[in-house]
């Protein structure tokens, strides 16, 4: 007996392990494959709502393109307000004109054409003896202006193939918008053609996602294809180029829309071999312009998404066989291993992650930046053609107004009135130099300097009047810090802050300033901080626009002066503040001099 269980030990023992090695195997495959699965989703997860973020930013750069658009129909609309549109009134503004085509340069724009009620263009820029004096009442956007009667609404035609000229073969966009009377009667439309191939290199083809990662755009509302990354399908319709052979991106379409934003999959033609076909990963976002809705998608192929994952599937394998190896005995040590590695990967795909939404969110502050030149540098265009048109009638007026005082010699209230308007002459003059001052700044004279002694000048200047207000000051400014740029400009910036500080204190009974100046990396960081009653967060981003105010007395242009200094010298002005908290402004400045200017 005792041999035969001597025997019967062997075989249960191998039984035992087989059967436990097996039960193993079939667990952990399971919960390998649970895992794989898991990560696999989030991972895609995260990734659509990446490519969803850009798309969702190509979207807006369309929209704020078009309203470019809109706001400058509209300004040329307002030069035929109450006046017939003619070619004698086209001719008296025709320098306005070509004013706003000059602001529309570097934009898809190819020409802006303005027509009378009866579809006569009246004028053109650039200018073109061709189309001047011809009929275009057979268009469909000068019938649609004429017929809806819709002020302040933009029609968008549908785009098609240029017939002649220079830009013969070329898809064209027409955008246009009605001129209207007083009592809403139709006097004729401004219209611009746009480059649609120059449209769509430059805010859709140019988006990139990795290596086949591309963008699309769609018309929701007309269901066409507008711009197709492989060039095969623009053009048709929804219908013809994919209903049959692909009839998950047509669903997908079609669901569009509706105007909401989405994500989801389809199968179409491999970037790298358009004889198969991929899946790919999609997200889209609608772009609204009025009478059209447009939607835009970016999407990547899977297999690209899945070998971001490879490396961290191959650990999982090797992983996976070690644990298959030592299995009996260390099924404690083998699911502590399999936690560490589900951590492991879910720290990987967060980093990822963030590494994607930095990436998104440097995007999005370089289009800030952009945009807000863009805008500054319209602004100053427009402000400094207005500045001289107002300055001499002005000075005309001073010089005859002084002319009439000397010779009627008034007194009393007459005497009152008189001093009034020159008064009120000289705060224009004010008005006008600071615009001047923001549309053509005068170029930079570099020279190094320490900060430390150009913020002690600062504060001995503004010495008296910081005690006459009972303002302390205190600074934290490293003594070796120097930068190389225009000191009078800097000074002036620096000035301007502790003005507009000051002038934020008055009514507060806790009155301090602090200035601090510190090195980080290659840069100069100084701040101006003041203890008074701070600003809105929804007011921050106006501060530096043209022409915006807080003050009864104010031109609206010293932060905008002030922002223009900065980024002459390469430079990112920012403010912080909290409602009763004071306000913070930070100046960032680069130690090198920049390129625009000239060291002395």
């Amino acid at each position: 007996m005792t041999a035969f269980f001597r025997t019967l030990k062997l075989p249960l023992a191998l039984a035992l392990i087989v059967a436990l090695t097996v039960s193993a195997v079939i667990t952990i495959r399971r919960a390998n494959s649970a895992v794989r699965a898991e990560a696999r989703a989030r991972f895609f997860e995260q990734y659509n709502r990446q490519q969803y973020l850009v798309a969702e930013l190509t979207a807006h750069s369309l929209d704020e393109m078009f309203a470019t658009f809109s706001r400058n129909l509209e300004l040329v609309a307002s030069l035929f307000d109450d006046k017939q549109v003619d070619r004698r009134q086209a001719q008296r503004v025709k320098a306005h004109l070509e004013k706003v085509y000059g602001s529309l340069l570097g934009t898809p724009v190819i020409d802006l054409v303005v027509f009378d009620k009866n579809g006569v263009a009246v004028a053109i820029e650039p200018h073109d003896d061709f189309t001047l004096g011809r009929s275009y009442a057979w268009r469909d956007y000068y019938r649609w202006v004429r017929d809806q009667r819709q002020p302040g609404r933009m029609y968008i035609s549908p785009f098609m193939r240029m017939e002649g000229g220079r830009y013969r073969g070329v898809k064209e966009l027409i955008v246009a918008r009605g001129i209207y009377g007083p009592r809403g009667e139709f006097n004729g439309v401004v219209a611009c053609t746009l480059n649609f191939d120059q449209l769509a290199r430059k805010h859709v083809l140019s988006v990139r996602v990795g290596r086949h990662g591309q963008a699309w755009l769609m018309d929701s509302t007309t269901r066409t294809v507008l711009v197709d990354p492989n060039g095969r399908i623009a053009g048709q319709t929804f219908e013809e180029a994919l209903r049959q052979k692909w009839p998950r991106l047509y669903d997908l379409l079609i669901s569009a829309g509706n105007g909401k934003p989405g994500s989801g999959w389809y199968e179409y033609e491999d970037p790298a071999d358009p004889r198969l076909q991929v899946r790919k990963l999609v997200s889209y976002h609608p772009v609204r312009l009025q009478n059209r809705l447009w939607t835009v998608g970016v999407t990547t192929p899977e297999r690209e998404v899945e070998a971001l994952l490879s490396s961290f599937l191959q650990r999982q394998e090797a992983i996976s066989t070690t644990l298959l190896v030592t299995i009996v005995g260390v099924a404690t040590l083998l699911l502590a291993l399999l936690y560490h590695w589900n951590r492991t990967l879910a720290a990987q795909v967060g980093l990822h992650t963030r590494a994607l939404t930095q990436a998104h969110a440097r995007l999005k502050s370089t289009f800030d930046e952009l945009l807000v030149a863009k805008k500054v540098a319209a602004t100053g265009h427009l402000a400094l053609g207005l500045a001289h048109e107002i300055r001499n009638p002005l000075s005309a007026i001073r010089m005859n107004m002084q002319m009439i005082r000397k010779r009627i010699e008034p007194s009393g209230v007459m005497y009152e009135n008189f001093s009034i308007v020159e008064g009120e002459i000289k705060r224009l003059n004010r008005l006008l130099k600071d615009v001047l001052d923001f549309a053509k700044p005068r170029p930079l004279r570099l020279q190094p300097v320490l900060v430390a002694e150009m913020v002690g000048r600062l504060l001995q200047l503004m010495s008296q009047r910081l005690q006459d207000r009972g303002i302390g000051v205190s600074t934290d400014i490293d003594p070796g810090l120097q930068l190389v740029c225009d000191p009078e400009q800097v000074h002036q910036v620096l000035l301007n802050l502790v003005l507009n500080a000051m002038e934020a204190m008055e009514e507060r009974p806790e009155r301090s300033l602090r200035i601090t100046a510190l090195r980080q990396g290659g840069q100069a960081l100084i701040a101006v901080k003041d203890t008074g009653a701070g600003i809105p967060r929804d007011k921050c981003e106006q501060l530096f626009d043209p022409f915006y105010t807080t003050k009864a007395s104010g031109g609206g242009l010293g932060l905008s002066i002030l922002q223009t200094i900065v980024v002459n010298h390469c430079g990112v002005v920012s403010v912080t503040s909290e409602p009763g908290e004071g306000a913070t402004f930070t100046i960032t400045l680069p130690l090198s001099p920049p390129g625009n200017g000239e060291v002395t």
